[in-house]
């Protein structure tokens, strides 16, 4: 997920304008006030403001929250640790239901305030006058854009969430037809074997036959892409790690990286599912191992397909995940039984391992619906 540095660049926020910023700052601290009572003037005559708003005592906290967010936005740099503030920020705007149109808007009027209060105090300096009301334009955007990066995270939360499920759920309804079917296979042929019959021995091959199919039935949810719907497509593994990536919420102290060997590798895989397993898996290591390092390292895989190992610098696993088996097992984990389904999609399998330094690991060996480069192709 884009953070402030790339929101930065983007909207071209560099040091210089960072200290234009702070020389304008001592003349624009004083006016906070006027603008802090004009922004809840102003919003308080929407009538979805007024619904999310109808407690003074929250108003009066976010008049405080307020303030103390633009004297930040004069004063502090504009760092990982202030992303992390805003972050906080954006989150209390999830929390409390704000429409993100209402952000929009809200912050329209904010610019507003803002630049008339600068061509006030420097009316006989228009250039100067022009380069800070330009500036704080483009960090009010910054803060808008940070503020609605706690939205985006809540959506991928959500998607993640809806997309585990319809796995489970379809893998279940799959299961449960797998289990009746052979279930009432049993019956019959249990029914014939109990009765004085020359074929007697056949049905008892037959009964042999379908237990043992029972005791496999997990097995039997291989290659689900025709329950789902979605064809497998071949892939550039780089960009799928890339795009998978983009949708993972760390801390501003954990780093994500990724290894593709080689480069150009690319497989043949049911996409929506790998990259939402690869999204999955790291995610759960940047919310585990906070302040290290979590490690994305695919290879071409043998003898035709693609390996994902990913790894964090945190306290490893826990006993009772430790010893997690198969999607079914209770306590194993949506996550890590999601991924082992979508492992389950491509013929493939997912092993749990320690990584080096101790941190935790999981590697996730799918089989691919195509030629796969060897390293070094």
């Amino acid at each position: 997920m884009r953070g402030i540095d790339a929101i930065r660049r983007s909207l071209g926020l560099g040091a210089a304008e960072q200290e234009l910023v702070y020389a304008a700052g001592p003349s624009l601290l004083p006016h906070i006030e006027a603008w802090v009572d004009a922004f809840y003037t102003r919003l308080l005559v929407d009538p979805v403001a007024v619904r999310i708003l109808d407690d003074d005592g929250r108003v009066i906290r976010l008049k405080r929250s307020l303030r103390s967010w633009f004297h930040e936005l004069l004063t502090l740099p504009w760092d990982r640790d202030y992303e992390r503030a805003r972050a906080r920020v954006g989150d209390a705007h999830v929390h409390i239901q704000m429409p993100t149109d209402l952000m929009v808007t809200a912050m329209s009027g904010m610019r507003a305030e803002v630049t008339g209060t600068v061509r006030r105090l420097w009316p006989t300096e228009p250039e100067r006058t022009a380069q800070v009301v330009d500036v704080l334009a483009r960090a009010l955007d910054m803060e808008l854009a940070l503020m609605l990066l706690a939205f985006r995270r809540r959506e991928r939360a959500l998607a993640r969430q809806k997309d585990r499920m319809v796995y489970a759920q379809r893998s279940a309804r799959r299961l449960a037809h797998t289990v009746y079917d052979r279930v009432d296979a049993a019956l019959c042929y249990a029914e014939l074997v109990a009765q004085d019959d020359p074929r007697r021995g056949e049905w008892l091959a037959r009964l042999r036959d379908v237990l043992r199919g029972l005791a496999r039935v997990d097995q039997r949810l291989r290659v689900q892409a025709k329950v789902n719907g979605v064809p497998p497509e071949q892939v550039a593994v780089s960009e799928l790690c890339r795009l998978a990536l983009a949708d993972v919420s760390a801390d501003g102290d954990t780093h994500l990286e990724c290894i593709v060997e080689p480069p150009e590798l690319t497989a043949r895989l049911v996409a929506p599912a790998a990259r939402l397993a690869i999204e999955e898996l790291a995610q759960n290591s940047a919310r585990h191992a906070r302040g290290g390092t979590v490690r994305v390292h695919c290879t071409a895989g043998s003898p035709a397909g693609i390996r994902i190992e990913v790894t964090d610098e945190g306290p490893g696993w826990p006993p009772e995940i430790r010893e997690f088996r198969d999607i079914y097992r209770e306590g194993s984990g949506l996550g890590l039984s999601f991924c082992e389904l979508v492992a389950e999609l491509h013929e493939g399998h997912i092993e749990l391992f320690d990584a080096p330094g101790g941190g935790a690991g999981v590697r996730l060996d799918l089989i691919a619906h195509g030629p796969v480069p060897e390293v070094g192709a």
